[in-house]
Formats: C-alpha cells, sequence, structure tokens
C-alpha cells in the first residue's frame, strides 16, 4: 500500500506537478481510477498545502446508473468536507449534432468544463486520473490510425494547467491498493462492453499481450513514451524556429521561403508547413495536403494545389503563397462611366470629375488623375488579355501587359486576375499599378477625372 503511494509522490514530486498553494480541480467519475487519485490528494492536503475541490460530469448515457455514479461522487465529498461542482450534458445529442462519436463528444464536454470551472473558481490545476494503461491504449490506437511522433508520445503528465499525477500506476495497481484499503468505487458496466474502440483494445486485445507477450506491456510502453515526448519536445523546438524563419505573413498572405527551407532536412518540411500555415489559418492539414504542398517544391512556378476551406498553396520563383481564394473581382467587361462608382467583389472603382488645381500627386498607385480632354465619357473594366499592350507613363514605346506584370513581380495567381480600364479600346490604366502615357496629366490639360479604387 505504502509503495504504491510512494511511487506517485515520487512521480509528483519528479515531475513538479503539484507545488505550494496548487488550488486542485479533481475531475471525480466515480471510477477507480479517480477515486484513487481522490484520496490520494486528501490524504497528502496537508503535506502539500493545497486547496481541493472536485467536478463529476454525469454524460446522461447510462440513466439510473449514471445518477448513482453522481450520488456516489457527492456522498464521498461530503464525508471529506470537499466542495463538488456537478455538471450534467447530454452527450448523446452533442454527438449526433456535431456528427462526432460519442466518446470524442464526452471527451470536449469533460475538458471544456473543467477549462470553465477552473476560470471562474480560480483553480491553479486540474487533476485528471489517467493511468499507464490509458496510455498504452492511446498510443495503440493512434499507431493503428496513424500517427506521427507527437501520436507516439501518448498522453502528457502535464498539459497547461492539466496535470495526470496518477499516470505512473497500472489499473492493476489501483485496484489492488483500492480492495485492500476496502475503499469503494463504482463500476461502469459499458467499459466491459467492447463496442468501442479503446474497449475492444482493453478488453481483447491487452489481455492477450500481456498472458503471451509481456506482463508489463504497459509500463513499458509508458517507458518508451517518455522517450518519445522528450525527443518530440526537442524536435517540436526546431520545427517552431524553423516555422517562424521561412515564413513572412502580410495582409492575408502567408509567403514560405524556398531557398531558407532548404536548410532543413526534406523529412521535417511537413511538420514545418503544417506548423506554418495552421498558424495562420483556420485549417487542419491532413496527410495528403501536405503531400500536395511538398510537391509544389519541384513544380512549375505558377502551379497550384487547393486546400480545405479555399486556401490555395501557389508555387512562385523564390517561395510558396498560401491564401484564401476570394470571389473573382469581374468574370466579364463591365462598364463604368464618368462619375460613377462600381462595386467589385472586394473592392470598388471610381472615376470622379475634378477641378485641374491643385492636385496632389503621390506614390499611392491605386489613385491616380488622367486628362479628359479627349476622352469619352464610357469606360470599360476588364481582365488583361494575351496580346494587350500599353504605354507605361515615365517609359518610351509600348510593353507588352504580361512583361510589365512580370517585372512588377506580380504573383501567378493575382497576374491572372489583373484589370486594366480602357476607353475606346485604348488602356487608360493597369488597374492598381501603372497609368498609360498617353492619359497623363500636361500643362495643357484642361479637364481632369480621379481613378480610385479602394
Amino acid at each position: 500500500m505504502k509503495k504504491i503511494e510512494q511511487k506517485v509522490l515520487k512521480f509528483i514530486d519528479d515531475k513538479k506537478l503539484i507545488v505550494k498553494n496548487d488550488k486542485l480541480l479533481i475531475a471525480l467519475s466515480g471510477g477507480p481510477d479517480s477515486v484513487f487519485l481522490f484520496h490520494l490528494l486528501i490524504k497528502y492536503k496537508k503535506k502539500f498545502r493545497i486547496e481541493l475541490g472536485v467536478v463529476h460530469i454525469n454524460h446522461k448515457l447510462r440513466g439510473i446508473e449514471a445518477n448513482n455514479d453522481e450520488k456516489f461522487c457527492k456522498d464521498l465529498c461530503a464525508k471529506f468536507s470537499t466542495p463538488i461542482f456537478i455538471i450534467r450534458k447530454n452527450v448523446k445529442a452533442l454527438s449526433k449534432r456535431e456528427k462526432i462519436s460519442v466518446e470524442e463528444a464526452g471527451r470536449k464536454v469533460r475538458y471544456s468544463e473543467f477549462a470553465k470551472i477552473a476560470k471562474n473558481s480560480n483553480y491553479t490545476k486540474i487533476a485528471t486520473a489517467h493511468t499507464s494503461d490509458d496510455n498504452a491504449e492511446t498510443v495503440f490506437l493512434n499507431l493503428i490510425k496513424g500517427t506521427g511522433i507527437k501520436g507516439l508520445a501518448g498522453i502528457p503528465y502535464k498539459r497547461g494547467n492539466i496535470i495526470r499525477p496518477v499516470l505512473i500506476l497500472t489499473k492493476a495497481e489501483i485496484l489492488r491498493y483500492l480492495n485492500d484499503n476496502k475503499q469503494p468505487f463504482r463500476t461502469d458496466a459499458s467499459n466491459l462492453q467492447s463496442d468501442y474502440n479503446r474497449n475492444y483494445i482493453r478488453n481483447e486485445i491487452f489481455p492477450m499481450i500481456r498472458s503471451k507477450l509481456n506482463p508489463s506491456f504497459e509500463e513499458n510502453l509508458l517507458n518508451t513514451s517518455s522517450l518519445i515526448r522528450s525527443f518530440s519536445s526537442e524536435l517540436e523546438k526546431i520545427i517552431k524556429e524553423a516555422a517562424i524563419e521561412v515564413s513572412v505573413f502580410s495582409c492575408g498572405k502567408l509567403k514560405i521561403s524556398l531557398d531558407t527551407l532548404k536548410k532543413y532536412d526534406t523529412e521535417l518540411l511537413g511538420d514545418i508547413f503544417k506548423r506554418t500555415i495552421e498558424k495562420y489559418f483556420d485549417v487542419s492539414l491532413n496527410y495528403k495536403n501536405l503531400k500536395d504542398i511538398n510537391a509544389l517544391l519541384t513544380g512549375k512556378v505558377g502551379s497550384q494545389v487547393s486546400l480545405s476551406k479555399n486556401l490555395i498553396a501557389l508555387k512562385e520563383r523564390s517561395e510558396i503563397v498560401l491564401f484564401k481564394k476570394e470571389k473573382e473581382e469581374i468574370n466579364s467587361e463591365m462598364e463604368i462611366r464618368t462619375g460613377q462608382t462600381i462595386k467589385l467583389s472586394t473592392k470598388k472603382l471610381s472615376i470622379i470629375n475634378r477641378i485641374k488645381k491643385p492636385l496632389k500627386f503621390s506614390s499611392n498607385r491605386k489613385k491616380e488623375f488622367i486628362a479628359a480632354d479627349e476622352i469619352d465619357e464610357k469606360f470599360s473594366l476588364r481582365k488583361w488579355k494575351s496580346g494587350d499592350r500599353f504605354y507605361p507613363i515615365g517609359l518610351k514605346g509600348t510593353k507588352k501587359i504580361s512583361d510589365f506584370l512580370n517585372e512588377q513581380k506580380i504573383s501567378s495567381y493575382d497576374k491572372k486576375n489583373q484589370l486594366v480600364l480602357t476607353n475606346c479600346g485604348k488602356i487608360v490604366w493597369v488597374v492598381g499599378l501603372r497609368l498609360d502615357d498617353r492619359f497623363k496629366v500636361t500643362n495643357r490639360t484642361n479637364r481632369i477625372l480621379e481613378l480610385c479604387l479602394k
């Protein structure tokens, strides 16, 4: 008995899970693991110099049995004068509503409620009763479904303000302790059924591994997970630093430098992409997404892939650019007259009559002034076409729009959607970039129009 207690106390001390004056919220289901945790912390409350509270979640899945679990927890807390929060949630309804498994819905409810209570009642830490058996089940499930290093690292003994003081113990050790001390606990009959993946592993697979291969399977796997977690932690630092170094985010676009990526091993690129992209965009990238992005590294300039939630990854000369795909500004030619403002999908274009003087010229290419003495009142707005030419202001002769856009280092995606404003078939303005020299304002200009994109 004392040996098991000392094992946990040493684990708590080694991992610095509890410090003086902590206010702990214990997640108490009524099952053996959480009951053991409750009794241990009650017993050593003065030693740790901590304050305790309890939260019990009634998932409304097992009718009378669930209500009996709730009563058991209330009575146990009353016996030791410990405050308890009772939360009742319809987990099955949440599962259907959000189209997730009952297991996932239950987990979502639990951690959400734990966090709310801890915040509202000033608990510094939340203690859950995960054991080495739970860790083994998690690692095994992740391995079957497919996982990276993080998935093999199992359940962390600490994450944020959540601590797991009995992760060092097996279920068998806890049951032996409770039985020896005649401590009652509740048994969830649904855990004995193999309907859920985790239960199947617990009830069918692990007993065979223990009897045929290794009786200390869970304990050994916990040690292995700990080693992987240490390695994963160091790797995470490298990936975090790399993600910062390779990327620049500005104006809704994420740019990942191809030259900087060359510094890192190709095996790390998927993790670097995932860390960088998910930081700036509300997406969860899967293996196929990462494979597609990786393929862009050797793809042609202008090649692109579509990810989830309208996210586009585009290969440029020296970088991968990621951005949310927006509705195209225009799909066909639009007419706009002097004095009008037309609304595009994300912007507005105005043509305004101006008094000739004084004019304030600036480097802002979104606002331009043009000579309108010999101009038609009707303009056209369209996407540029192959073969389009204009007279860039400040330069001699004509230039192809395609060559001009390349010189301006316009991205392949923006280049495809570049607009031009025309008058009587002549290009007046490569919108937002450059005026045509034939329409510049001079000392002889009598009438002026202001072009404004905003």
